[in-house]
């Protein structure tokens, strides 16, 4: 199995930056894009896998699956590496731009570039809201190898766009996994109660990111997560609800 590529950061600061001037944005219409092979590094210790593209669906409803295979696919990767920019906007440019292509409709998008640049790139919107980086990063912190499903709780992740994506999926919450792990057992054991999961992800990530400012919350273990959900539950249902309405659009 040969070892991933990914380009050079000269080579990628180059393509974005072109789409925010609105060049060559045709070249995101094609089947694939071209690039020279000087353009590549190889990424030690990590093996490009065989297949991948396949095994990615390109909708919304199978996001869960695509998230699953795609981690798989790189369970290697440490931390470290996940965070590397580069590393995911070139798979997107390359491995994976069949998925890309067709997960965020590029050919039927209305604003082509900000399709683009909300979805290819890390600049727009970070590392989570990026559309490889963000499927793999919320299966992460979501596993729990100590479980007969493993995933469990990335399915309780996955089962709520608003949750994921626009609220506590970007939290700095769940950048610690024990607080990831017990809200999301928490929600999973009162999901039939809970009449709207979008005000709960607002309020109870407010909740914690202030919590966060005055107490060490990267000591603290999944149990304690917990219990301050049910403690709080009633304030976070009567939470307001408020949608980043530029990347609630699915399709841009």
């Amino acid at each position: 199995m040969a070892l991933q590529k990914i380009f050079k950061k000269t080579c990628i600061e180059k393509v974005f930056d072109d789409v925010e001037n609105g060049i060559g944005l045709d070249k995101f219409l094609q089947d694939d894009i071209t690039f020279e092979e000087d353009n590549f590094l190889i990424t030690p210790q990590v093996k490009a896998p065989e297949n991948l593209l396949y095994r990615m669906i390109p909708t919304t409803e199978e996001d869960y699956k695509s998230a699953i295979a795609l981690y798989d696919a790189y369970k290697t990767l440490k931390p470290l590496q996940a965070i590397n920019i580069q590393f995911w906007e070139s798979i997107a440019l390359t491995d994976l731009f069949p998925y890309m292509q067709k997960r965020w409709n590029l050919k039927e998008s209305k604003n082509l570039q900000k399709a683009i640049l909300n979805h290819f790139t890390v600049k727009s919107h970070g590392l989570i809201r990026q559309g490889l980086a963000g499927l793999w990063w919320l299966v992460h912190l979501s596993v729990d190898e100590s479980r007969d499903n493993k995933y469990e709780l990335t399915e309780m992740l996955f089962k709520n766009y608003i949750l994921r994506y626009v609220r506590f999926g970007i939290g700095k919450v769940i950048q610690h996994k024990e607080a990831a792990i017990g809200i999301l057992q928490y929600l999973k054991d009162n999901e039939k109660n809970i009449p709207s999961m979008e005000s709960v992800a607002n309020g109870l990530t407010s909740y914690f990111n202030k919590l966060g400012a005055v107490k060490q919350l990267t000591f603290m273990d999944r149990d304690f997560f917990y219990d301050e959900m049910e403690i709080h539950i009633a304030e976070f249902k009567s939470a307001t609800t408020r949608f980043d309405s530029d990347y609630y659009n699915d399709d841009e």
